[in-house]
């Protein structure tokens, strides 16, 4: 792993780079899959997180939807400690727990090692390195040994990720268009995406595309995510 590496993560000008770049170092040490997450307090609700992976989509959406941040024992790790934590199907311990992981599995998230983020500004989040090997004792200690670069990776991705998150255009001044409202207004009531196209005489794919919009505009992966973030700038109401 060369160094230069970790350096042009804080070179990266665009979102996207960045967030490439960072799946590919973690690829390259044999992790899969990646997750990193920061809040700019503990005090702010998970949902609002900055958030990137290459997770399966699928199970972001069921994870975020279902509110698991708050069932998910490694980010209670993460609040209350500065330690990395190798997490197994051990550390699911309460039934809630074990359904999550159980399900969680069929994404391919069996093993891996999360790393907390404490910033020096009270940022709070976290970075997880996923690989099967590690649910396998005898390749632990070889995957182990790199929990020292691991580490050097988690200070660079969270110092690069600063520019991103200091240089978005504020949430307050997000603008729906009148048929992106009308779309959000109904997901709230719990219409899906084909009871909305029928109430606003359209076509299932072009709910979809709205969707798709408004949820680029609030910068979240689901549409869940996008609701709590229009509630909480009063652009819609219940």
């Amino acid at each position: 792993m060369k160094y230069d590496q970790f350096t042009s993560l804080l070179d990266a000008t665009t979102e996207q780079d960045w967030s490439q770049l960072m799946f590919s170092i973690a690829t390259n040490l044999g992790f899969d899959q990646t997750l990193f997450a920061v809040l700019k307090s503990k005090d702010e609700p998970i949902e609002s997180a900055f958030l990137r992976s290459n997770y399966s989509k699928e199970w972001r959406s069921t994870y975020d939807s279902s509110r698991l941040g708050y069932v998910d024992p490694t980010v209670t790790h993460c609040l209350k400690s500065a330690i990395p934590l190798l997490w197994t199907p051990d550390c699911f311990a309460r039934p809630d727990q074990k359904n999550m992981y159980e399900e969680a599995t069929g994404y391919g998230l069996r093993s891996g090692i999360i790393f907390p983020i404490h910033g020096p500004n009270g940022e709070f989040g976290m970075m997880s390195f996923v690989s099967e090997q590690l649910a396998n004792p005898a390749s632990q200690k070889d995957m182990m040994q790199s929990m020292g670069i691991l580490s050097i990776i988690r200070d660079y991705v969270f110092e690069s990720s600063k520019k991103f998150l200091t240089t978005k255009e504020p949430e307050s001044k997000i603008v729906l268009t009148p048929r992106e409202n009308e779309v959000v207004k109904w997901t709230v009531a719990g219409k899906s995406s084909w009871e909305i196209s029928k109430i606003l005489n359209c076509s299932e794919s072009t709910i979809n595309f709205h969707l798709s919009n408004i949820r680029q505009k609030f910068n979240v992966n689901t549409k869940q995510q996008a609701i709590i973030k229009a509630l909480k700038l009063g652009i819609i109401q219940l």
